[in-house]
């Protein structure tokens, strides 16, 4: 009776063991396969971007995130940075393209882009996001020397802001904004 209550004992503990350990194989491979990326947020811009995370989808990655528009004038799209910088500081990739993202004024949307990198992403790495330029319907943002001040940014110089132009919109009022990816570099 004793050793049958304890063979019953040992199989329930080593079918835990087996459990806890599947479970916590799968969390840290969700925990590899999603990567945090830090906002560098312009606060001149109408576009923040909130908790953008990179995550491997596939044999491509996917940007998710949410973007707040504060501004009376509904956003159209955005042309976003981001830099793979290795944990030494060293830049590895650059990657600069446009997204359609319409939000409407003074509220927030989740998106998913797909940014193409081309570069194996290795664990240590370090990744930073910065929008470029803001379309919006009537106004258009752009940031001067956004790289630049991403690029300070990386190395921990928080300082160093750039300045935002804004230029009325007179080309794109239609509803249907088409943007061309810019090919990465």
């Amino acid at each position: 009776m004793i050793k049958r209550r304890f063979m019953v004992l040992l199989t329930a503990a080593l079918w835990l063991a087996a459990a806890f350990s599947t479970i916590n194989a799968r969390h840290q491979t969700s925990q590899e396969a999603t990567n945090s990326v830090l906002f560098f947020d312009i606060t001149d811009l109408p576009a923040r971007i909130d908790e953008p995370k990179l995550r491997k989808v596939g044999d491509g990655y996917a940007l998710s995130c949410a973007i707040a528009n504060s501004s009376s004038d509904q956003v159209l799209g955005l042309r976003l940075i981001l830099m793979i910088v290795e944990p030494g500081g060293k830049l590895r990739s650059r990657i600069a393209w446009n997204e359609e993202s319409p939000i409407t004024p003074y509220s927030i949307k989740t998106f998913e882009f797909r940014p193409v990198i081309k570069v194996k992403l290795h664990s240590a790495d370090n990744f930073f996001l910065a929008v470029d330029e803001v379309t919006g319907r009537e106004t258009i943002w752009h940031v001067a020397e956004a790289e630049k001040a991403l690029r300070a940014f990386s190395r921990g110089q928080h300082d160093v802001m750039p300045k935002v132009r804004s230029v009325a919109n007179k080309a794109d009022h239609r509803d249907n904004l088409r943007i061309i990816p810019e090919e990465q570099e």
